[in-house]
């Protein structure tokens, strides 16, 4: 652009000096014709180059001027740009001429928007400046593209997807582009623990369920199979029909307690056979026909008390 600028303004100072020169010639016509203008014409003896010189010895007209008179001189060739056609039909094209050689210049059209991030270019149709947005798409929609508007490279940064929660498992989706958030899955596939996901650290937590029903003479356990919990009595049995078994509350420990068979009659011998209770009345027989054999019901003491009707053998 500034040579172009430069080219135009040296064409008008051309210009400016041709028709100055042309009136001078006009005005100084008498026997001295002065310098002529461009294009004047010498009608006395001694005109110059090509100037208006009215009077006998006129100067050196211009360049474009015919000498008619006598000593006219010489007569110049006019502006070299005149007769110059320098289209050459390129609308992307500043199309000019040199005024001093004649020859045709063409500078291309500075489109330059002087923007990075755009690629500018000269439509050949119209000759207007195009400047088009640099793609810079990479056409994966898990990526914001961008273009550095110093450098007018591109940029393709990952779509940040993190909702800041641990126990989630952020993606994007490659298809629609959509952040993802699918919850960590903690299931150790044990119907017996409690899964979850620790929201501080985002590690997987497993916790035995607790069947405890704080009964010292239960045992509690949890199915594998359904994840309930069961609660079994304590098992006491010790295989004696003859005992009365049983789990303390207090301590949880089993008690194995003889079974009761006393009859409060202190003449019966009382005994447990096979869990069940038996009561004999006790012997106090001597085998002495000569005593009266009993049982005394406080005591339980045998007695034996002679009779009267014994014959001693």
């Amino acid at each position: 652009m500034l040579l172009l600028t430069v080219l135009i303004l040296l064409l008008n100072i051309s210009d400016f000096i041709q028709s100055t020169g042309a009136a001078q010639s006009n005005v100084l016509g008498g026997r001295k014709g002065g310098h002529g203008g461009h294009g004047g014409r010498g009608d006395d003896d001694d005109g110059g180059h090509g100037g208006h010189g009215d009077d006998d010895d006129g100067g050196h007209g211009g360049h474009g001027g015919h000498g008619d008179d006598d000593d006219g001189g010489h007569g110049g060739n006019g502006d070299p740009c005149s007769y110059a056609n320098c289209d050459d039909y390129n609308p992307c094209t500043d199309d000019i001429c040199d005024p001093y050689s004649g020859e045709c210049g063409y500078l291309l059209k500075d489109c330059d928007d002087y923007n990075s991030c755009t690629d500018d270019r000269c439509d050949p149709y119209s000759g207007e400046c195009v400047n088009d947005e640099r793609t810079c798409d990479d056409f994966n929609p898990c990526t914001d593209d961008s273009c550095d508007p110093y450098s007018g490279s591109c940029g393709h940064v990952e779509k940040a997807c993190d909702d800041y929660d641990p126990c989630t498992d952020d993606r994007c989706d490659p298809y629609s582009g959509n952040c993802v958030h699918v919850i960590k899955d903690c299931d150790d596939y044990n119907s017996c623990t409690d899964d979850r996901c620790d929201p501080y650290s985002g590690e997987c937590v497993n916790d035995e369920r607790t069947c405890d029903d704080y009964n010292l003479c239960t045992d509690d356990w949890c199915s594998s199979y359904s994840g309930d919990c069961k609660h079994d009595e304590k098992e006491c049995d010790d295989y004696d029909p003859c005992t009365d078994d049983s789990c303390d509350p207090y301590s949880g420990e089993c008690q194995h307690t003889e079974k009761d068979c006393d009859d409060y009659d202190p003449c019966t011998d009382d005994r447990c056979d096979y869990g069940e209770c038996g009561y004999l009345v006790k012997n106090c027989d001597d085998y002495d026909p000569c005593t009266d054999d009993s049982c005394d019901p406080y005591s339980g003491n045998c007695e034996h008390i002679e009779n009267d009707q014994c014959t001693p053998y």
